[in-house]
């Protein structure tokens, strides 16, 4: 059954040594599974256009992004996989580095958290943090 939930995205992108943040507030679904959950969502701002399905496992996170912008990212941690990222110049690959994946699930609300890295070839690009957290309405 998929509730209506509140959904809050924080996130802290760390490059060069410099870090920035963001905030993003929006409506979204959520279904419950048997190990986790999935959250499904509009993106808005930069991505507005794509929608957001995040799948939480208890131990690793898969974000398909679906429409104008189309991203495919899976963070397990101690693992490195592959990401197409489309831009306005082309497709980029990145790696994406797992480092911390854990979440906490309520029956009216939740905490997801993941951590990694990506790099482009054989250079570092990124430390990134995301935590979304839920409620449901």
């Amino acid at each position: 059954m998929k509730e209506k939930v509140v959904i809050t995205i924080s996130d802290r992108h760390e490059i060069d040594g410099e870090s920035e943040r963001s905030k993003l507030t929006t409506v979204g679904e959520l279904e419950r599974t048997d190990k986790g959950c999935i959250l499904t969502y509009n993106e808005e701002g930069d991505f507005a256009g794509s929608r957001v399905r995040l799948t939480y496992t208890g131990s690793r996170i898969e974000m398909l992004r679906s429409g104008a912008h189309c991203a495919d990212l899976t963070v397990d941690p101690g693992q490195r996989y592959s990401c197409a990222y489309p831009t306005e110049f082309g497709t980029l690959m990145l790696g994406v580095f797992g480092k911390e994946v854990r979440g906490t699930l309520r029956e009216k609300s939740g905490r997801l958290f993941f951590s990694y890295t990506l790099d482009a070839g054989a250079g570092f690009c990124s430390q990134n943090d995301l935590t979304i957290d839920y409620r449901c309405e």
